[in-house]
């Protein structure tokens, strides 16, 4: 018996310990695995994106018997030798990797997580919401709010598309807070932190500080660039312009004066607060909805000041008027759509009406029994500011506070001292990755469509023009495919003991149109990019050579392109011995536009000058870049067609 019983134990502790080492053993596959597999993609994408510029390696034990298409890569090598003196600081500039190496890493789950403000007032809203997996009983996201004494935890169902949107309401605990989401598949997790402060501080002397600063900042920019441009022509032209600037002046004066009323309005709400009367849910959900209102425009010219902030391309007069483009980009912020939304907000707390919620509150108010709300008072309190909006949006009208003096500028200074070659552009691009064996494991293409500008000083002559312009437009499509599966080292490493289950990929958000075609400004509209995804403004140096009529492009920096945000993702499940499928996330760089757009222009960068029967002058491209074939690891196509003519 007693015999018996030791070899009971010792047969339950070898399976135990058999477990214990199987499972270490799937745990160190799946992490070499995963190793392995960043690494790979991340080397594959470093050496991808300069095959723009280079012939790529072949397959291994491949051999290459097409002759045409080796003598094609030579051809490629030597237009890039041959541009190298004119071209060298583009072409050393122009390649791009993943934006962070841990951008490649496969990440536990996939949870995304946005708040409305960084700051908000005691009973004021928060609003949270984001987008994980919806995939069978991952259904819901479990969302935690914890500061100073409190805990509040729901779970909030996702829609379709896996996303959530929840608000939180402040308490009247002041301080840090923290909002916590939990995936669908309750491991992966994403944090942010916000405060709470009282109405008061809110509500404090300057407020709404940031809008006052960025708009006095945005009209000291445009001043100077008005300036220069005055400098440039004749009298009569400056007293139009300067006509111009006095009614923009009279409507940023009047931009002004409602912030001020707004200043005022927020320190008769905080008497209220401090004499003890607190904020009744309708007042405080139209509060919220104001402050992030005036926070989201703040932070808009912001960004465009920022990007507007460059000098000139050239102390003509044409870049001249560029600037005051770029200037006045700073006030579209202040279109009818804000203004008009501002108004919604400021009627609605003047009619005591409540902010209409369709989404899960997180709280309740925690208010004691028996508080005195503020009364009719606090409606009276912006009368004021609901007239100072209702009064601008009126004056602004459909061109917006600088819509004159843009039409100005564009349409006839631009037109009387500048040459202008004004079309369009369009591009796509595939790029293919390979194994060893010849298949392929994964691809992204994107389409593209732009506005094309070149100008010049008319007084400018010569056997050679020189131009300065811009290639402004958007990413209209990307496509994406992986099989990870097909990888070198991921089979070899996992010898069919990991298995990849594809759940879904996201592609970046495009549209389908090229809203720089839409706008009246004509070029460098930088405002477009906040709005329009995938956004690129890029600008160009041109030669025409006049006795040969021929137009050379050159491309240089660019003002705005893809953020690191645009990429592809790949969300799967990685199932390995211990049947545990674990929810991943892989990221996928996308080529910057100035890059494949600077590999068409190294190939294609002459193009002829014709005039029809009325003397117009025009130019047209169209064109094919492969680089690689089907025995590369790598194998890319550029395609490309540009229409422009003289206006």
């Amino acid at each position: 018996m007693k015999a018996l019983m030791t070899l009971l134990i010792f047969i339950l502790c070898c399976c135990n310990s058999n477990a214990q080492v199987l499972k270490r053993f799937g745990d160190r596959i799946k992490n070499d695995a995963e190793w392995r597999l960043r690494n790979k993609v991340d080397n594959e994408i470093r050496k991808g994106i300069d095959s723009i510029f280079e012939a790529p390696k072949k397959i291994k034990n491949k051999k290459n018997t097409n002759s045409q298409i080796a003598s094609k890569e030579e051809i490629d090598k030597k237009n890039i030798t041959d541009e190298q003196p004119k071209n060298e600081k583009a072409a050393a500039n122009n390649t791009i990797t993943a934006s962070t190496e841990n951008d490649m890493n496969p990440t536990d789950g996939f949870i995304t997580l946005t708040l409305s403000a960084n700051t908000i007032f005691t009973g004021g809203y928060l609003r949270i919401s984001g987008q994980s997996i919806m995939y069978k009983n991952f259904k819901q996201v479990e969302i935690k709010v914890t500061g100073p004494s409190i805990s509040d935890v729901k779970n909030i169902p996702l829609d379709a598309e896996g996303k959530y949107i929840a608000d939180w309401i402040a308490s009247e605990k002041t301080g840090a807070y923290t909002v916590t989401v939990t995936g669908s598949d309750k491991k992966s997790k994403q944090s942010e932190g916000f405060t709470v402060e009282e109405i008061e501080k809110i509500f404090a002397e300057e407020w709404p500080e940031e809008n006052i600063k960025q708009t006095k900042k945005a009209l000291d920019n445009l001043e100077a660039a008005v300036d220069n441009v005055e400098a440039e022509i004749s009298s009569k032209e400056t007293a139009t312009l300067e006509q111009k600037m006095d009614e923009l002046r009279a409507k940023t004066a009047d931009v002004l004066n409602l912030f001020k009323d707004l200043n005022t309005a927020g320190k008769e709400i905080s008497k209220l607060a401090k004499s003890g009367k607190k904020m009744p849910p309708t007042l405080a959900g139209n509060l919220s909805d104001l402050n992030q209102n005036l926070n989201e425009q703040a932070g808009q010219m912001k960004k465009i000041s920022e990007v507007a902030n460059h000098k000139p391309a050239d102390n003509t007069i044409c870049e001249y008027l560029v600037m005051v483009n770029e200037a006045c980009a700073a006030f579209s912020t202040f279109t009818n759509l804000w203004s008009k939304s501002l108004g919604t907000i400021l009627k609605n707390i003047t009619i005591d009406k409540g902010v209409p919620k369709t989404v899960e509150i997180m709280n309740n108010s925690r208010l004691p029994p028996h508080v005195e709300f503020m009364g009719k008072e606090s409606s009276k309190i912006f009368t004021t500011s609901l007239f100072d909006a209702e009064s601008l949006t009126s004056k602004m009208g459909k061109a917006g506070i600088a819509g004159d003096l843009i039409q100005y500028a564009s349409d006839v200074l631009l037109k009387t001292y500048c040459g202008i070659y004004k079309g369009t552009f369009t591009h796509n691009y595939t790029s293919e990755f390979r194994n060893n064996n010849g298949e392929n494991w994964w691809a992204s293409g994107a389409e593209m469509r732009a506005t094309f500008f070149l100008r010049y000083p008319k007084k400018n002559s010569g056997d050679i023009i020189k131009m300065k312009g811009n290639i402004e437009g958007n990413a209209t499509k990307f496509t994406f495919f992986q099989d990870v599966a097909k990888e070198n080292d991921f089979h070899a490493v996992s010898k069919g003991k990991i298995e990849v289950i594809p759940i879904k990929t996201f592609t970046p958000l495009a549209v389908s149109i090229a809203t720089s075609e839409r706008d009246i400004m004509g070029f460098g509209a930088i405002a477009r990019g906040l709005a329009t995804p995938a956004y690129f403004n890029i600008t160009i140096d041109a030669e025409y050579q006049v006795d040969a009529k021929k137009i050379k492009i050159f491309v240089n920096d660019a003002l705005i392109d893809f953020s690191n945000l645009v990429a592809n993702q790949f969300v799967f499940f990685m199932v390995g011995q211990d049947m545990i499928p674990y929810l991943k996330k892989m990221n996928f760089p996308i080529y910057k536009a100035k890059t494949t757009i600077n590999g068409i222009f190294i190939s294609f960068k002459e193009f002829d000058v014709e005039k029809d029967s009325k003397g117009n002058e025009s130019f047209y491209g169209k064109g094919t870049r492969h680089i690689g074939d089907k025995t590369s690891i790598r194998e890319t196509n550029l395609n490309f067609t540009l229409s422009a003519k003289k206006e």
